[in-house]
């Protein structure tokens, strides 16, 4: 049996919150949810999927995020990283680039400093060599992310416990940000349809901070 809604995200204990279902697919159902709240506090907020499609093997899981780009920055980090007060010239890097890295954080560069959409994929492998999305994105970067909590969490140093935390098997992975619609910025820099696309695989290489296709125009929000 199992509860349909679990119980420790508020599922009583009568009969009408229980099914009958075979021991396998309980443990399927379980195994995610468990994976998500592990080490997670209380009261702490949390990001759930569904399975992926099955025409996509390849895809782990997948997220739509609204992220707030304070200072046209996101930082793409695992949950116990801090980035402090880095030196002018870690934020001058980010700003000509929209990329750079400090340990367990990877930062990627916003054209607008307001809340912003960022669709999330993890994968099992890299994107393949004819990747049609790097030919059609604006602005195409990719690093190496530390992650030994295997908490993923996209914000601009904002930690609190509202803000979803995407769980991972701990290790380390490669990211590549994928930024479109820059060419929609308005001129004062306020309005736009830019959108952020963030693929994650697992990796045993270093794949060192670098611009794969570059924007042809100044990067808007410097």
């Amino acid at each position: 049996m199992i509860p349909l809604r679990f119980f420790t995200l508020g599922g009583t204990y009568e009969d009408d919150n229980l099914a009958v279902k075979e021991a396998a697919q309980c443990m399927r159902i379980r195994g995610p949810l468990a994976q998500t709240l592990y080490s997670l506090p209380d009261g702490a907020h949390f990001h759930m999927t569904s399975t992926p499609p099955p025409n996509d093997p390849g895809l782990l899981s997948h997220h739509e995020l609204e992220v707030f780009a304070d200072y046209s920055t996101l930082l793409i980090q695992d949950d116990d990283a801090r980035l402090g007060e880095p030196e002018p010239a870690w934020f001058e890097t980010l700003v000509e680039d929209w990329i750079n890295t400090a340990p367990g954080i990877v930062g990627i560069g916003a054209a607008r400093p307001f809340d912003v959409p960022v669709a999330v994929d993890v994968r099992r492998t890299p994107p393949t060599d004819d990747d049609v999305e790097l030919q059609q994105a604006d602005h195409v970067t990719q690093a190496s992310l530390a992650l030994p909590s295997g908490r993923l969490l996209i914000s601009m140093q904002d930690f609190d416990d509202e803000l979803p935390r995407i769980a991972l098997t701990p290790g380390t992975y490669a990211v590549r940000a994928y930024s479109n619609g820059l060419h929609t910025i308005s001129e004062d820099g306020l309005d736009g349809e830019d959108r952020y696309h963030v693929v994650l695989w697992p990796t045993d290489e270093d794949h060192p901070a670098q611009v794969l296709k570059r924007y042809p125009e100044p990067l808007p929000g410097g």
